[in-house]
């Protein structure tokens, strides 16, 4: 019996006015992947993106997320259903420490209602130990705990997505759709993420799809790599396949993407 993908897009299509940003676009993902998702600007990843995680829905078409449709759900209702994402420019509390953003993720908390700090003040306190030892295990996970007590918003660029994809993970999702993670991080901090996503797909069965222009980092990490143009997916498959797809080439990366594993 055939595995079920765990993301499966059926003909899905995003107008806005005239245009055409997502066109009949069809996929599948399947459980424990670490996908990337590449194309030129303006392909349609991102809208994609807003179109699986419930940012906006879909003018025609189906998503299904673990063989539930899925489709003109919103952003709370997916992440409810172990669907998370993340953006571009991290979001992070600023003036709250890097420990207190990752407290912050669990939901619901008893310590959210005024009354039950009243009335069962014992029940909130171990809630609140539960979800500190579970952050901090999180933050040991992606390398962070030196910085536990630190600002958010002191972070550098770096520091900050590695404490987005730890947000990410308080979440105990199914699935991570992480958007431009290795943009403005540097070489050694970049290595750590990689190695966190690789070990939160192996250890924690977590399906990650990844929007990156970084090809040395997508040949590195991802397998299946599917490949956008003008709103359609034009190609997929291992990275030894896609980097000598023709129509990869012509509608994308040109010759200098032949060498970038």
């Amino acid at each position: 019996m055939e595995e079920q993908p765990i993301l499966e897009l059926r003909d899905v299509v995003k107008d806005f006015g005239g245009v055409r940003a997502v066109d009949q676009c069809s996929l599948r993902v399947m459980p424990g992947a670490v996908a990337g998702l590449i194309g030129p600007n303006g392909a349609g990843k991102t809208t994609l993106f807003n179109l699986v995680s419930g940012a906006m829905p879909p003018t025609s078409g189906e998503i299904l997320f673990r063989g539930r449709r899925i489709d003109g759900m919103r952003m709370h209702q997916t992440f409810e259903l172990g669907l998370v994402r993340t953006f571009q420019i991290p979001r992070e509390m600023k003036r709250m420490t890097v420990l207190e953003n990752l407290m912050l993720v669990p939901a619901p908390q008893l310590g959210e209602r005024p009354w039950t700090s009243w009335l069962i003040p014992w029940m909130v306190d171990r809630q609140e130990r539960r979800i500190e030892s579970q952050a901090l295990e999180v933050l040991e996970f992606v390398s962070l705990s030196h910085l536990a007590d630190e600002y958010a918003g002191n972070l550098s660029g770096g520091q900050k997505k590695l404490l987005e994809f730890a947000r990410t993970l308080m979440a105990q999702p199914r699935m991570v759709l992480l958007d431009e993670p290795g943009a403005g991080v540097n070489r050694t901090l970049l290595r750590e993420l990689s190695a966190g996503i690789l070990r939160a797909s192996v250890e924690r069965g977590i399906t990650f799809v990844i929007i990156e222009h970084d090809m040395r980092l997508v040949m590195a990490l991802c397998d299946p790599i599917i490949v956008m143009a003008n709103g359609a997916v034009i190609a997929e498959g291992p990275p030894s396949n896609v980097q000598q797809d023709p129509r990869v080439l012509e509608a994308y990366l040109g010759s200098s993407f032949s060498g970038a594993a």
